[in-house]
């Protein structure tokens, strides 16, 4: 009897019978935790110039935009210590000047063509700079590119420092192309220099020791000297381009 209350029970709802036991459950599969946010990099603060920069001590880790250090301004990163800019070597100028100058200023007149000025504490103890500079000689008198560095009450006439004199070894060029470089030597006022007179021949290009103090603005000028008694305006000494780097 049993047997056939079972054949007569319909299918479906034997089925349901049968699922409907205390089998249990699989548990829920673990919730993974969230992923913790990606690390923000340090906001980059823009100051109106290097003048107004905080205090390296009180900005470890921080980064700030220095808009007048710099051809087009420069990111510069607090070590806790000082700041040190974010690119290495950095250009702090580059320039295409086209400055000239003729005989007609006058026999042996010294000329400042174009300048560059590098704010104060911009250079570190152990910084240095690169600098370059294209000259090109038309017509036939004097060769005689100058650059010189001058800072607090000096200019390129008076109390400057040469860093590179011709002294007329460029009788015969077209165009010179001249690298000057100075090294801080662990002091803000104490410096290296090469070459400091002859661009080729007589002297060794030796190196040349200086006091040009980076905690003041330093200036570098680039002039060209009429080393003749021509007064022809035909004579013409022009300064193409220059550059100016900052080897932190």
């Amino acid at each position: 009897m049993r047997r056939k209350l079972l054949l007569g029970v319909p299918f479906g709802i034997a089925a349901l019978q049968g699922c409907s036991g205390a089998s249990a459950s699989p548990a829920p599969l673990p919730t993974p935790a969230p992923s913790p946010p990606a690390a923000s990099p340090a906001p980059v603060g823009v100051i109106g110039g290097w003048a107004a920069r905080p205090a390296a001590a009180a900005s470890a880790g921080l980064a700030i935009f220095v808009p007048d250090v710099g051809a087009g301004g420069s990111l510069w990163f607090s070590n806790g210590n000082a700041w040190v800019p974010a690119s290495n070597p950095l250009t702090l100028a580059h320039k295409f000047s086209n400055a000239r100058m003729d005989a007609s200023v006058g026999a042996f007149a010294d000329v400042l063509l174009d300048s560059f000025t590098i704010p104060a504490y911009v250079l570190g103890p152990a910084s240095g700079l690169r600098i370059t500079a294209a000259y090109s000689f038309p017509g036939t008198g004097s060769r005689t590119p100058e650059i010189r560095a001058y800072f607090g009450v000096g200019s390129y006439a008076v109390s400057s420092t040469p860093l590179f004199d011709s002294r007329g070894q460029f009788s015969a060029q077209a165009t010179v192309l001249l690298n000057i470089t100075l090294q801080n030597q662990n002091s803000m006022s104490a410096n290296q220099i090469r070459p400091i007179d002859y661009g080729f021949g007589a002297s060794g290009n030796a190196f040349t020791a200086s006091t040009i103090d980076f905690t003041q603005d330093v200036t570098i000028g680039f002039g060209a000297l009429n080393n003749s008694a021509s007064v022809s305006s035909a004579d013409v000494q022009v300064l193409e381009w220059f550059s100016v780097e900052m080897l932190a």
